[in-house]
């Protein structure tokens, strides 16, 4: 146990004020003293590790991927390395019961298979099975809701700048209700090429329009078939302090819209109250649908405007 020595008071006792007086300090020190034993004297007992799911299921990607790791205990350092599961069985299912087994790729670290070898179609129900060596099976679902394709480019400025011009970019959408409550996640890049004078190439680089008006998630309860407007902003640096990503020919704007399942809509919303490196943030417990363990197993959709 770890104690605090304090320095006795009773020197003060020799004054001249009454003794009487000094009792209420004597049993507010005692109680500060019994508080702090209290506080300090805290052992985190071992926990045993938990797998941790992390997968995003979407017709629009090219395959569908599964991370799995185990998960940090309290008691370990911060500094410590993740550890991911190496020798897990990974197995999806659709609602017809079609399966699909998802192969490690050590190199990055995860579980896949090619959207060629098995598709993710939009309205659907999908099941995630998880077979972990010494452990129970884990489980998860998701649903793949449909995309919405209302999205409209409302208006789009340039502010010329000094040193950088700013970019105004507003967008719209459309609810379409139905019968399961409706998820979204806006969002716009821009897409710059680059010049490396190092390697004599020109890449391309994905610059975030950050939104300053509207949420980043948002749900249609309360709102259905309400259209909803997106502000946001970026710098384009055009002075010799930061990179010179001045707009050129292939230059373009891209705008997604996001529907979602309640699952990425609740972890994305947990997310967005953590802050990792602020001392006096408050705790928050991230969102997770993993049956026998910890993460997040969600799906969504997506429809995109470019504007060149």
């Amino acid at each position: 146990m770890q104690r605090f020595h304090i320095l006795s008071p009773f020197w003060i006792l020799k004054t001249k004020t009454p003794v009487i007086s000094w009792i209420p300090f004597l049993v507010g020190l005692f109680l500060f003293t019994a508080c702090i034993e209290l506080v300090t004297d805290i052992d985190f007992p071992d926990q045993e590790p938990k797998v941790v799911v992390h997968s995003f299921i979407s017709p629009a990607d090219t395959a569908t991927m599964v991370l799995l790791t185990w998960s940090k205990p309290v008691s370990k350092p911060d500094n410590e390395r993740i550890r991911f599961i190496e020798d897990a069985t990974v197995q999806i299912n659709d609602r017809d019961g079609n399966p699909a087994q998802l192969h490690y790729d050590p190199e990055r670290k995860l579980y896949s298979v090619s959207a060629n070898e098995y598709q993710i179609h939009a309205d659907q129900q999908y099941e995630l099975r998880v077979d972990v060596p010494g452990h129970p099976p884990i489980h998860a679902s998701a649903y793949v809701p449909l995309a919405n394709n209302s999205l409209t480019l409302e208006k789009l400025d340039t502010l010329p700048g000094e040193w950088h011009d700013r970019i105004m970019l507003e967008y719209s959408f459309t609810d379409e209700p139905g019968d399961r409550e409706n998820f979204y996640a806006p969002g716009a890049y821009r897409q710059v090429e680059v010049y490396d004078w190092e390697n004599d190439t020109t890449k391309l680089h994905q610059i975030w329009i950050y939104v300053t008006y509207g949420d980043k998630y948002i749900s249609n309860t309360g709102k259905e078939g309400n259209t909803f407007l997106i502000r946001a902003e970026a710098h384009i640096h055009i002075g010799p302090d930061g990179p010179n990503d001045d707009p050129g020919e292939n230059d373009q704007i891209s705008i997604l819209l996001l529907t979602t399942d309640e699952h990425y809509y609740k972890y994305h919303r947990a997310l967005e109250n953590y802050y990792e490196d602020d001392f006096f943030s408050e705790p928050v417990h991230l969102y997770s649908n993993i049956d026998g363990g910890l993460g997040i197993f969600a799906g969504y959709n997506r429809s995109l405007l470019v504007i060149k």
